[in-house]
């Protein structure tokens, strides 16, 4: 199936070959499936030349880490880890993963989702969202207070989101996803700004107003810093 996968995805990219190619939810299934079968298999596409880098991608940063171990005790590193809402305003746990990672052999590191799968964008959390009670409420509290000061301020939570996860230096790429022209112009203006500000670094904006509301946020969100929720989640 794995074969038959990479073979669709080149006949629909019309290439002869991917760039990259990641064993998806990792934590979904027996850790055995994925560096016993999944990830050997696509070293073996990648030694054929039909695969450039092989990685994974999942939430819980303790699974990523152990697989990215096991690959480097067999002496066969994977070139991606991509791990999703780990970094982003209101957890940082990533942070303290990106060494281990790399001394685990991991040459690119990947960080998705800065608005935490739209728990930090200025609209209602959709329902599904894993993130327990008590951070659904700190969240709704700061879009109340950017949505309070928004008059003199004009900026959005998902702005601000966006700017601090972007000023984290220490991985490769910071992936989101896009549906129009439109969002990717939004994205790469978020990524320049977001270098100019460094607010990971202690950056500050300039407007003192701004400056406020991003500091309250952050202490609102300081109490959830290194929080996961689980996955698979416990009905799963």
């Amino acid at each position: 199936r794995i074969s038959e996968s990479v073979q669709e995805s080149m006949r629909r990219l019309h290439t002869d070959y991917l760039d990259i190619v990641l064993c998806h939810d990792v934590e979904f299934v027996d850790i055995a499936q994925i560096v016993d079968v999944a990830l050997p298999k696509l070293l073996e596409l990648k030694q054929q030349g039909l695969v450039r880098k092989v990685g994974i991608s999942g939430y819980p940063l303790e699974v990523l880490l152990r697989i990215c171990q096991i690959q480097q005790e067999r002496g066969t590193p994977l070139d991606v880890c991509l791990s999703y809402c780990n970094f982003n305003l209101h957890c940082q746990a990533l942070a303290a993963f990106v060494p281990k990672l790399r001394a685990a052999g991991v040459e690119t590191v990947i960080a998705a989702s800065p608005l935490s799968m739209g728990l930090l964008s200025d609209g209602e959390t959709p329902e599904w969202h894993p993130a327990k009670p008590e951070l659904k409420n700190a969240v709704k509290q700061c879009i109340d207070l950017v949505r309070n000061c928004n008059e003199e301020s004009k900026i959005s939570l998902a702005e601000i989101a966006e700017s601090y996860a972007f000023s984290y230096g220490d991985v490769d790429v910071h992936l989101v996803g896009a549906k129009t022209s439109q969002e990717v112009e939004h994205a790469f203006r978020a990524y320049s700004r977001a270098q100019k500000l460094q607010l990971y670094a202690s950056g500050k904006y300039e407007n003192d107003n701004i400056q406020s509301i991003y500091a309250q946020i952050k202490t609102i969100l300081e109490p959830f810093a290194e929080y996961t929720w689980p996955s698979p989640p416990g009905n799963a």
